[in-house]
């Protein structure tokens, strides 16, 4: 969310996922089994990776299953193939793939942010998500059950009651978390290089105005360690501007240029 600049109330589970499976060339294929019995399964071999789902299963299905599988990919499990199905939901490696699907699908700031803040219904959570009753149901209960907001009982009262339109006892948990929540979310940052690669794809030349850090020359060879990338300041009445280009779109004259102009109306 922070390195795409994703709304946190418009986040969906896609932005990651797609994501993930571009950058790793990672294949995504329907399938059908007539009884249903495999609902995803992971291949990694020499040809590649690749994850496929049952086709006539429910999207909020199709969309736990996805993450599940990607689950298994990300979280390195020790293995070249994995099928997600009745018979094995209670091993490790499923039960793990499973919480990271949850946590993709229905990230704890995301559920702060439209139940507390935007005060949405169950329903609305649900169908902006696309996930399942279920699968949010039990994702509540977890969350709540892993900051010990209440007893287990306490909890899962709150949680039906958020079901069924009572909202008064979820409000309050959440009133409970959101300065823990919102504390975990802020303590990522995304990498200078990382705020770089993304502003260079939009403009391939982005100064110190934008990113102050670049004034940091003791940075300079961890930018300059990405080939294409160059750095330089140009100065003027006491006035200094740092600035980067991607040297396969912009000649160094070129960028000096936009950087002299850039200093003028500073």
């Amino acid at each position: 969310m922070k390195e795409e600049e994703i709304s946190i109330l418009n986040y969906h589970f896609r932005y990651y996922f797609n994501h993930c499976i571009d950058v790793n060339q990672i294949q995504v294929i329907p399938h059908h089994f007539s009884n249903h019995k495999i609902e995803g399964l992971t291949v990694i071999d020499e040809l590649g990776t690749s994850f496929s789902y049952e086709q006539d299963n429910p999207i909020s299905k199709r969309h736990f299953t996805l993450c599940h599988e990607l689950g298994h990919y990300i979280l390195k499990h020790d293995g070249s193939y994995f099928t997600e199905s009745v018979d094995n939901q209670e091993s490790i490696l499923e039960r793990e793939a499973n919480v990271f699907s949850a946590i993709v699908l229905i990230p704890d700031i995301v559920l702060l942010s439209k139940i507390y803040y935007s005060r949405d219904s169950f329903q609305k959570v649900k169908e902006d998500l696309e996930v399942s009753k279920q699968a949010l149901y039990f994702r509540l209960i977890d969350l709540l059950r892993v900051y010990r907001v209440d007893n287990e009982s306490s909890i899962k009262q709150a949680v039906d009651g958020y079901l069924d339109g009572q909202n008064a006892s979820i409000h309050h948990y959440f009133y409970q978390l959101k300065e823990m929540l919102i504390e975990e979310f802020n303590q990522y940052q995304p990498s200078l290089i990382k705020r770089l690669k993304k502003r260079l794809k939009q403009t391939n030349f982005v100064t110190s105005q934008e990113l102050p850090e670049l004034l940091d020359q003791t940075r300079w060879d961890e930018i300059r360690a990405v080939k294409k990338f160059k750095v330089w300041l140009v100065y003027n009445k006491g006035k200094s501007l740092a600035y980067v280009w991607d040297s396969n779109k912009l000649s160094e004259t070129e960028a000096r240029r936009k950087a002299n102009l850039e200093l003028l109306i500073m």
